[in-house]
Formats: structure tokens, C-alpha cells, sequence
């Protein structure tokens, strides 16, 4: 049975490899149906195990003080598609998944900026997507967030909607966009979709971008537009893919 320790090594090992690689999930822009934005998720193709599932690999990184290693190089990966991207002529924001705990390294920000300049892309189409959204209780976090903010880079925060977050924090965070879990856009109907377009509302009052995911269906499609979302992502849009180019640009009519 593969244990959590043994996903530990082995991760050690893979961290650096071509078995840790990212793959991309677009959303593109209500308005205007064009790609805008691509998500970088993280995959571990294992050598005997084969895929590890996602939430597992942050999991482990975090439990064994990998994540930090783990992050830099979903950054790296990132910047890397990103810098090809704007190379020929798609101006799109790259967004990166970051643990809690990497902000916790009063570095983190600086970091960041540095591998922008080596990129050679601007720290404002950089959007980093907290993985969770209890991080912003966090004074260490908030800190780092801020410095973020200062140098331009966008932070998103996932889980919208789901009343975690009393609404009359939004404008005291930095934060520069809320992401509404699929499952609540695929659900969404009578009081509950009445409740949603509130929340959205509550977040465009407070100056944010509203991303709207797992959208699989053109109903979710037609939901997202309803309730004022700005963006949407899911598989509907594409589903996640190594390839970075992205041929066609439109979300589905």
C-alpha cells in the first residue's frame, strides 16, 4: 500500500523532474468570449502509481515542507508558458496556484518579482489563486498578499459564495478577484441563484472580478452570465491541457 511517506520520497525525487509538470485551463471573458486568463494546475505522473491525484500531491508537498519547492517550480512552469504566450502575440494572465504556507516566506513576494523580470512578462498578468480561502485570517499571509498587490500581481480567491467569508471584509483584502466553485454554478436555480447574483454584486461593489468555474454545460454558461460573472472556466470553455497554445480562441456559442 503506498503510503503518504512514501508519496513524501518519491515527490523529493519527482519535484525537479518531467514528471511534475503543469497543465492549462483557460477562461475566457463574458464580454467578449476571448481567452483572457489560463489557469496553471499542477499534475504528478508517477512512474509506478501513475496519476496522482491533484488535491493528494498538495497534501503531501504540504506535509512534508515540499510545497515550497513545489511551488516555485508550478511558477516556473507557469512564467515558462506564459513568456511563450505573449511571445506570439496572446496577452494572456497566467494563474498559479499558492498554498498558505508558501506565503509564510517572508520572501515569497520578491521571489516572485525576480522571475517575472527573468521572464521577461509584466508582474500584473501574474494572478496568484490562494488554495485556500481561510489563508486571509493570516496576518503573515495578508502581509505578503499586500506586497503583492504593491508590484502589481493579482490574487484570487477561490470559494466565493460559500459564506466563509463575511462580504464586509471584501474591500479590506487584497484582493483583486473571487472565484465561484463549480458546484455551486451547477446547482444554482431559485433562491439559490437570487442568493449567488447578491454575492456577485457584493464582490463588483467592492471592486473584484467574479470567475465563474466548473462550467461544463451551456446551461452553466447561460448560469454564469445571469449572475453578473465576469469570467468563466470549465470544461465547457476546455478542458485542461498540456498544450499551451490553445488553437481557437472563443467560448462556445
Amino acid at each position: 500500500m503506498l503510503t503518504s511517506e512514501d508519496l513524501a520520497t518519491d515527490l523529493a525525487a519527482a519535484v525537479a523532474g518531467p514528471e511534475i509538470f503543469a497543465v492549462y485551463q483557460p477562461q475566457v471573458s463574458l464580454e467578449t468570449g476571448s481567452i483572457v486568463a489560463a489557469e496553471a494546475l499542477c499534475r504528478w505522473e508517477h512512474p509506478s502509481h501513475g496519476d496522482i491525484d491533484p488535491e493528494t500531491v498538495i497534501e503531501v508537498a504540504e506535509r512534508s515542507g515540499l510545497i515550497h519547492a513545489l511551488g516555485r517550480r508550478m511558477l516556473a512552469e507557469g512564467f515558462r508558458a506564459q513568456a511563450e504566450w505573449h511571445e506570439t502575440g496572446r496577452p494572456w494572465a497566467v494563474a498559479v496556484n499558492v498554498s498558505p504556507l508558501q506565503l509564510t516566506d517572508g520572501s515569497f513576494a520578491m521571489h516572485v518579482a525576480e522571475e517575472c523580470r527573468r521572464h521577461g512578462v509584466p508582474t500584473g498578468s501574474l494572478i496568484v489563486e490562494l488554495t485556500a480561502d481561510g489563508a486571509v485570517d493570516d496576518p503573515v499571509v495578508l502581509a505578503q498578499l499586500r506586497s503583492l498587490g504593491e508590484i502589481g500581481v493579482e490574487v484570487s480567491l477561490p470559494g466565493y459564495g460559500e459564506g466563509s467569508l463575511p462580504s464586509e471584509l471584501l474591500p479590506r483584502l487584497p484582493l483583486t478577484e473571487v472565484k465561484i466553485p463549480g458546484r455551486l454554478v451547477r446547482s444554482a436555480g431559485g433562491p439559490a441563484l437570487a442568493s449567488l447574483r447578491d454575492a456577485v454584486a457584493v464582490a463588483h461593489d467592492a471592486g473584484l472580478r467574479v470567475v465563474a468555474e466548473g462550467v461544463e454545460t451551456l446551461t452553466h454558461l447561460d448560469i454564469a452570465v445571469e449572475l453578473g460573472c465576469d469570467r468563466a472556466q470549465g470544461f465547457l470553455i476546455r478542458p485542461p491541457d498540456s498544450e499551451i497554445a490553445f488553437p481557437g480562441s472563443g467560448a462556445p456559442n
